[in-house]
Order: structure tokens, then sequence, then C-alpha cells
């Protein structure tokens, strides 16, 4: 029997792989720089902890070495208030890691990346923390996980049935990394759990390429929503703003918040995930969602490295006013 909502231990749950972030200071190509500043990132848990720092109780699942750079990433995640009591550690396994090169337009940012094999690209069903799935009001995670390997897809797919079936609202990131699978693949795999979400967010660009969506955004949602069975689709559309198609309405969002310096792009868009979820889980409308999204993901941008360590009341700041949603 699924817990009532006031029962529950955690506001917000996710599942996903967290890396160490090496990367270039002062916007230094690789071949110039001496040193690296050292950070963690990971979409997952990058949505838990802005959603910490917004005043949720929230927890993150993985599986990782069990060595310094493991305990390295829970113990900053437990630092910004995010439970990883569910966390597994292995031993003799290796740590995920990144490099990013950042730039500013029109040099694009640089990524290498070095998981293959990681602790958390082992993961199986075996390692899912039931308990504390079952013990969330909202459960989360992306289509970075399945593209890691075969047993990440299954542990996915449980971890989505387990959370549906125990009441949770259940989100869903088509988050597409081309450093990870071919588009052909990425859609074939993820349109079969898309099905099993209450929420899906996908780029337009996304959208396109994996799923052969039109190059129109109002018709790329709609025959998406159609297609996928979701209850709700979030689609984004970069400096136009997103489209949500909810089963009573259309919506349109007006453009993002203007940013005049963007210091770091990653993790925008997992703030945006995280400003409307934080809006969802408040009771608040799609319309005022999506301004909360936008916000989130603008603040973001404002500082460096993955996490959006924003407080609710700057959130509320920037987001107060009237809904920048319109219904169609």
């Amino acid at each position: 029997m699924a817990q009532p909502e006031s029962a529950r231990k955690f506001d917000f749950v996710s599942l996903g792989e967290t890396m160490i972030r090496l990367s270039t200071p002062s916007y230094q190509r690789f071949s110039q720089a001496q040193s690296f500043d050292i950070q963690i990132g990971g979409a997952e848990s990058n949505v838990a902890v802005a959603l910490s720092k917004l005043g949720f109780r929230t927890s993150w699942l993985s599986r990782l070495p069990d060595n310094a750079l493991g305990h390295r990433v829970t113990s900053e995640l437990r630092a910004h208030g995010v439970d990883v009591s569910g966390v597994r550690f292995a031993a003799n396994e290796r740590m995920g890691t990144y490099f990013i090169e950042l730039a500013v337009p029109p040099r694009p940012n640089r990524v290498i990346y070095d998981r293959s094999g990681s602790a958390a690209s082992n993961m199986a069903p075996a390692d899912l923390a039931r308990d504390v799935v079952c013990s969330t009001r909202w459960f989360h995670a992306t289509g970075i996980t399945p593209a890691l390997s075969d047993g990440c897809l299954c542990l996915t797919r449980d971890a989505l049935t387990l959370a549906r079936s125990s009441g949770a609202t259940v989100s869903f990131d088509v988050n597409y990394r081309a450093l990870l699978w071919s588009p052909e693949r990425a859609g074939q795999v993820l349109e079969g759990l898309l099905g099993l979400c209450d929420w899906v967010f996908v780029a337009h660009r996304d959208a396109r390429e994996l799923f052969g969506a039109e190059d129109a955004p109002l018709e790329a949602l709609g025959s998406l929503y159609r297609r996928f069975g979701c209850g709700n689709l979030v689609m984004t559309i970069g400096e136009a703003g997103a489209l949500i198609h909810t089963p009573a309405a259309q919506y349109s969002s007006e453009q993002p918040f203007k940013v005049p310096q963007v210091v770091d792009r990653i993790g925008a868009g997992d703030a945006f995930d995280a400003g409307f979820i934080a809006a969802q889980l408040l009771g608040k409308s799609v319309e005022i969602s999506a301004r909360y999204g936008n916000a989130l993901s603008a603040l973001k941008l404002s500082m460096p490295g993955d996490l959006a360590l924003v407080s609710r009341e700057e959130l509320e700041a920037l987001a107060g006013g009237t809904s920048s949603v319109s219904v169609r």
C-alpha cells in the first residue's frame, strides 16, 4: 500500500551517476592549463542539491567506489543537505570523471568523459535502495543513466516502476548525451521508459534528433505527447522558453530571464527541472512552475560549477510577479 504524502520521509529522490569534474581555470584551453578546479557534477544530484537548497528533503541514489573520491562525492552532497543513505559503495571500482574546457562564444565548451567502467556504470537492480524510493513524494531520473550499461537500463526501469507503484510523482529528463550513445539507440530505449512517467522533460533539439519530431515546436509537442503516453510533457526551446502539454491544456512560456554575463552553462537544464519540480511540490500552477524553472536556470548561469546554490528567497525574488506563461 502506498504511503500518504504526509508520511513520506523525502520530498524528492533521484538516481544517477555523479562524477568528479575537472575544469580548466579562467577559460583556459586544455593545452594551456597547469591545474584544474575540482568539483562534482551529475544531472540527477544537481537537481537534488538545488531542491535541498530550496528547503526540500532530498535523497540521491547511486553506486560509488569505496575510496577517497567516492566519499568526496557523498561528503559534498551531504554538506548541501542531500541524504546519501541509499548510495552503495563498491571496493576496487573506479570513479567516473569528466574534464571540461569552459569557453565563451564563439568558442564552445569542450567535454572529455573518463567514465567507462565506473562504479555507477556497474549499477544493477540489486543496487536499488527500494525503501528510499518508496518513501518519497517525487522520483526523478534521466536518460543519462540507462545510457551507461544494460544493468543501468534495467535499474532505471525498475526504479521508475517502483516509484510509480508506490504513489510517487515520477519525472524523467531525456537529457541526451551524444558521447554516450547514438540518437537511434537512445530514442528506441527511452521511448520505452517515458510512458512510466508523470512528467517528461525534453529539449526540442533532442526531440528532433532522437524521436524525429517536427521542426515546428508546437507540432512536435503535440505529436510527442500523444506518442509517449506520459502524463505531462515539458519541451524546452532554448531562448524561446518552454512549451508544456498537460491533459488539460497546452502552455507556452515567454523568453527566459536575461543573464548579462553567463559564468557557467553546465547544470542550467538541471536547474530548470529543479525550479519546475519545486513549484509543483509547493502545489503551484503549471504557469508558475515554468517561471520558477526559468528563474532558477538563470540564477545557475550566474555561478560556476554544476550546482545551483540558490535559496528559496532568492528564487522567489526573481520569479515574483505575474506569470510568464500563456494558456492555449
